[in-house]
């Protein structure tokens, strides 16, 4: 949401460009220092009070954010807040580990990755109509109000979900990061989900240069094709819960979208490469490679916190910093090579991370894992 409030900064704060820019960096930095911190903290302490803790901590950023008078104020709140941010990430697909199990499980996460998955779509329209009519301020107290329902919810109505028995948290296990690292197949499912969401942050990095200033569209256009990628994606995940309710098991619904999404980032890929910017041919693919992505990460997501069922939280903070991590890398190599190479700088990166995911899913299905 905050990314349209970017160029507006260095005038309102009296700040520069990079510190302007940085207060983003910090934010993602704070998210993936918060999904470490709070995944691990809360399969000790539990899952309902470091989720408040993660609550009131973006909350506070949020409201801090909103009053900032500098830019160096405003870039250490967006840590803060996304210190807590990250907190809450982890903790939420934690949580359906801890009430759910096999099938029921991976069911339900469907629904957590919706969200996941059309946010990052669909928050920076929302952040530019909020810029645009009461300024970027407005943007961290929407926020802020956000963290404060959050809060005020999950005080009234959340349950910790980590008990076992009636009365008895699992202790902390120090030995479990070492085992978690030495479980291969744990790692090649996390590595595979991260290559597969990397696609969808080389898109987002892209998309604006190519749809609004490659191909001529319009912003309205712009804002229409991001739509309905996050129609797409959610379309992919809606159908592979109902699938999954209905006995396919997860292997055999991460199979086929895989191979579905590599294919067509392939197409998009040589389409690129060739210069094909052709809406007949660019959003057809785009909307298969996202309907894929909406399928394979409730289930890749599934089956490598299952492995690690008893530490859920540290299990999937790996899951989430894993793909925030690949996420920025995908996004960095996009930017350094739009400038000289255009829409292919989009499409072969997403071809390539595609290609990625399928073949270290298919080194583990040929190992048996």
């Amino acid at each position: 949401m905050s990314a349209p409030t970017l160029v507006l900064l260095p005038v309102a704060l009296k700040t520069s460009r990079t510190l302007a820019n940085l207060t983003l960096s910090l934010f993602m930095a704070g998210f993936a220092l918060g999904q470490f911190g709070g995944g691990n903290l809360s399969d000790g302490r539990g899952r309902r009070p470091v989720l408040l803790g993660g609550l009131a901590c973006f909350t506070m950023g949020g409201l801090a954010c909103s009053v900032s008078q500098s830019g160096e104020a405003l870039a250490i709140f967006r840590l803060i807040q996304g210190f807590g941010a990250g907190a809450c990430s982890a903790i939420s697909f934690a949580m359906v580990q801890d009430l759910f199990e096999g099938e029921a499980a991976r069911a339900k996460r469907t629904y957590v990755t919706v969200i996941f998955g059309i946010v990052p779509i669909l928050a920076p329209a929302l952040g530019a109509v909020l810029t645009d009519q009461f300024g970027w301020r407005s943007v961290h107290g929407v926020l802020a109000v956000a963290g404060g329902l959050l809060m005020a919810v999950t005080w009234a109505g959340v349950a910790e979900s980590r008990l076992i028995g009636r009365d008895r948290l699992v202790p902390v296990d120090r030995n479990g990061a070492a085992r978690r690292w030495r479980d291969a197949p744990f790692i090649r499912l996390v590595l595979a989900n991260a290559f597969s969401y990397g696609v969808i942050f080389a898109y987002i990095a892209g998309s604006p240069v190519i749809i609004m200033e490659q191909m001529g569209h319009s912003s309205t256009v712009f804002v229409g094709v991001f739509a309905s990628t996050a129609v797409a994606l959610v379309a992919g995940a809606w159908t592979g819960g109902w699938l999954a309710r209905r006995g396919t098991g997860a292997a055999r619904l991460i199979n086929p979208a895989l191979y579905a999404a590599a294919g067509a980032a392939l197409a998009l890929g040589i389409a690129g490469l060739y210069g094909a910017a052709s809406d007949a041919i660019l959003i057809p693919l785009l909307l298969a490679v996202m309907f894929a992505r909406g399928m394979i990460a409730p289930n890749l997501q599934h089956l490598a916190i299952e492995r690690q069922r008893e530490r859920a939280g540290a299990a999937s903070a790996v899951v989430g910093l894993s793909q925030l991590s690949m996420g920025v890398l995908a996004n960095v190599a996009v930017a350094f090579l739009l400038p000289s190479f255009g829409l292919a700088a989009v499409t072969v990166p997403m071809a390539m991370l595609a290609a990625a995911a399928l073949i270290v899913w298919k080194k583990s299905c040929l190992r048996g894992e």
